[in-house]
């Protein structure tokens, strides 16, 4: 009968492996509609599936349009957040932060000037 727990566990394992690339598909997929402006970062950021809730910080910025990736670290680095923290992990408060701040980027400030008056808010 070990031969047959062997294949169960190895059965689920594929399983998991095959969930696991489809989500990081769909989740790719998400970035990709985020960087071509097709979604709106807030919708980003109020999407409670485990697709977008599981988004570093760093790429979701990095995929909106107008920031890029220096201005992802820059803005990160004066909000106060880390890199690796992932979407579903953000506050109320921090979250009314990001969509500030993408708010003004949007409107045409430049982003490091966003990040002086984000510091200058401190």
């Amino acid at each position: 009968m070990p031969n047959d727990s062997i294949r169960y566990s190895k059965q689920i394992s594929d399983q998991g492996r095959e969930r696991s690339v489809e989500v990081r598909r769909e989740r790719a997929a998400l970035k990709e509609r985020l960087k071509a402006g097709e979604i709106a970062p807030v919708d980003v950021l109020n999407d409670e599936s485990r697709v977008a809730a599981k988004i570093r910080m760093f790429a979701f910025l990095k995929n909106c349009p107008g920031v890029g990736a220096v201005g992802a670290r820059t803005l990160l680095r004066a909000l106060g957040l880390s890199e690796t923290k992932t979407i579903r992990s953000l506050g109320p408060v921090q979250k009314a932060r990001i969509v500030t701040t993408l708010d003004m980027i949007a409107s045409g400030v430049r982003v490091d000037r966003v990040a002086e008056i984000i510091m200058s808010e401190r």
